[in-house]
């Protein structure tokens, strides 16, 4: 040791111990990829002081639709609090079902009917905004979006075919339709 200067110990790291900052970019790097695994599932719950509350997102074809929310009260016995889904989704029935027994159960059917939902109406507003131009008149649907009705017509040379469509969505847990009724009318026959 040389005269007049003091003693610091060097530091060395060991190199079988990760750094603070590698620590850090691991602990950000699980953070993402559990939000990422929510996103994918599409429900994600927060511990409430009286439950627990969901956030089921839904989507269709990769495309983020809408989130609704679930709050859950715990004790005495699991009940729904409050909610945010539409009415005609079958809360009650559901929980009556699975709501005491099987929570997952519980949660992957109810994101079904609202997945299913969302995409029947996500279907029915693209048809409507990508093909505006050929549908005569306005696309009709009921709330639950599980019957669309539309007018469009098919031109061949110099005459015109009116079609009528109707698509009944009969499997509310379903995005496609089980029933497809496509007629000409031809009482109003072709037109030039």
């Amino acid at each position: 040791m040389e005269e007049g200067k003091a003693y610091s110990p060097q530091v060395v790291s060991d190199p079988a111990q990760p750094s603070a900052r590698a620590v850090l970019e691991w602990k950000i790097k699980s953070v993402k990829s559990m939000l990422q695994i929510f996103y994918l599932t599409g429900i994600s719950g927060k511990l409430t002081k009286r439950g627990v509350c969901f956030c089921i997102s839904t989507a269709y074809e990769g495309t983020y639709l809408d989130s609704y929310h679930l709050d859950l009260l715990t004790k005495p016995e699991v009940q729904i609090y409050r909610h945010s889904l539409p009415t005609f989704i079958p809360l009650q029935q559901i929980a009556k079902k699975y709501l005491q027994t099987d929570i997952r159960r519980f949660l992957t059917v109810l994101s079904d009917h609202l997945n299913a939902y969302a995409g029947r109406r996500y279907q029915a507003d693209q048809l409507q905004e990508r093909f505006s131009d050929q549908i005569e008149g306005t696309l009709q649907r009921n709330s639950l979006c599980n019957l669309l009705v539309f007018n469009y017509n098919v031109s061949s040379k110099s005459k015109t075919f009116p079609f009528r469509a109707r698509l009944l969505y009969g499997d509310l847990c379903c995005s496609l339709p089980t029933e497809v009724a496509v007629s000409c009318s031809l009482e109003s026959g072709a037109r030039k």
